[in-house]
């Protein structure tokens, strides 16, 4: 560790020098732009083409399933560009199918040795991104007390699905750079509540698209739903303003669906309980969200 001396420069602009090997280990050059962060007690310096945020790779003769997976992987870790060497076409196409759920990124070179990904999401942060996943299970919600044609509400109902895990994952790569970049003690328990968070909105659409499944839902169930759609909406309220009280109120109302849906879960004629099973899913993420919004929300006001 090494002390620096803080400039004035004009009267009014204050400056520090930086370290000469520092500024050649990353090749930089004046003119060059550099990232700061800024927390309460201290800053954070980054290099804007950090190499951190690029990696190359040689993929062996593998199947799609690892390919999917090792994409994933590397997007919500937070790389922004990824080249691949040593290509064939058959690679190549397992490369753009295994890309085409990941928001942002798109092939934007390609030759006969390798092909190049880059992340182009530059309009989306974490929590426009967990926004859109709310929209997206209002939507499912409405969708189910709609029902009419089942076949039609169905195929809508699955690609709303798939868009959700697609933000979700999104969501993910929001929360890893942040970790991964700039965390600091406080960031990091924020980041992980966030973590839990946005894998319980997957979790609701999961069950609400399990419950679409099924076509004959009573009256009474319909009811709960739409009263849970309610909660839902309480949750990301309290969620986004960081509410102890409002997220209290929200863990008590969700207790008190709960014990309705076992209830019906005692006299339920069917056998495997179709659609009481993803009701009961769906009270228990949001009484979770309460939870969770419940901690956020004293971390920071006692933090």
């Amino acid at each position: 560790m090494e002390k620096r001396r803080l400039q004035i420069v004009g009267g009014s602009s204050y400056m520090i020098s930086l370290p000469k090997s520092w500024i050649r280990k990353n090749n930089l050059k004046r003119g060059d732009e550099l990232i700061l962060f800024e927390f309460e007690d201290h800053l954070k310096l980054m290099p804007t083409n950090c190499k951190g945020r690029s990696v190359t790779i040689r993929l062996p003769n593998i199947g799609n399933n690892f390919i999917k997976r090792l994409f994933y992987s590397l997007y919500i870790q937070g790389k922004d560009e990824i080249i691949v060497e040593n290509v064939d076409l058959c690679l190549k196409e397992k490369i753009r199918d295994s890309i085409k759920n990941l928001v942002g990124m798109e092939v934007v070179d390609v030759n006969s040795e390798r092909i190049v990904l880059k992340c182009l999401t530059t309009s989306f942060d974490f929590e426009n991104a967990v926004k859109r996943i709310c929209q997206i299970i209002q939507e499912m919600f409405e969708c189910i007390e709609r029902f009419t044609d089942k076949k039609e509400v169905l195929n809508y109902i699955k690609k709303l699905e798939e868009e959700a895990d697609k933000f979700y994952i999104l969501a993910l790569r929001m929360i890893y750079k942040k970790i991964f970049e700039y965390s600091n003690e406080n960031d990091l328990f924020t980041s992980v509540e966030s973590r839990s968070f946005v894998k319980l909105l997957e979790e609701v659409a999961d069950a609400l698209y399990d419950m679409s499944t099924n076509f004959c839902i009573c009256q009474e169930f319909l009811e709960t739903l739409k009263n849970l759609k309610k909660l839902f909406e309480i949750a990301i309220d309290a969620y986004f303003k960081r509410d102890s009280i409002m997220s209290v109120n929200l863990i008590e109302m969700t207790n008190n669906i709960e014990n309705q849906i076992l209830s019906y879960s005692k006299n339920c004629p069917m056998k495997d309980n179709c659609e009481i099973s993803p009701l009961l899913e769906i009270c228990r993420c949001i009484k979770s969200m309460g939870e969770m919004s419940f901690n956020t929300a004293i971390c920071r006001d006692v933090g």
